[in-house]
């Protein structure tokens, strides 16, 4: 198990920011189920989007990591939209711009990926 972790971890130089975002929307879902952090009692419905959002959010990502190793562009579009989904919980400071940072590097790897393939005849 500990063997495709580290692979997962090792394919770009952003994907333990990705595995950070995980675990951050992970205590995000958590913080919404369990009420910290919030000033007052959140209803029914916020506390369900929350947790949804951020469990999506978290999925997303790690399944991108885990199935980019086979299907890179599938893996791509997951972890941009897991760390999309991230971004949005602009008030819990570092994750913004740590998914902004995953964006832009997913981005650059599929770009760089994709530019020997256009260039062989």
């Amino acid at each position: 198990m500990e063997g495709w972790i580290v692979q997962v971890l090792k394919q770009a130089w952003w994907a333990p920011l990705a595995a950070v975002l995980v675990l951050a929307q992970l205590g995000v879902a958590a913080a919404f189920l369990f009420g910290e952090g919030t000033s007052n009692l959140l209803d029914a419905e916020s506390t369900a989007a929350g947790v949804s959002l951020s469990l999506v959010g978290a999925c997303a990502l790690a399944l991108g990591l885990r199935s980019r190793l086979q299907a890179r562009q599938l893996g791509n579009a997951l972890i941009v939209l897991g760390a999309a989904l991230a971004a949005i919980w602009f008030w819990i400071i570092f994750m913004t711009p740590v998914a902004i940072v995953v964006i832009v590097g997913v981005l650059i790897s599929q770009m760089r990926s994709a530019a020997p393939a256009a260039e062989t005849p």
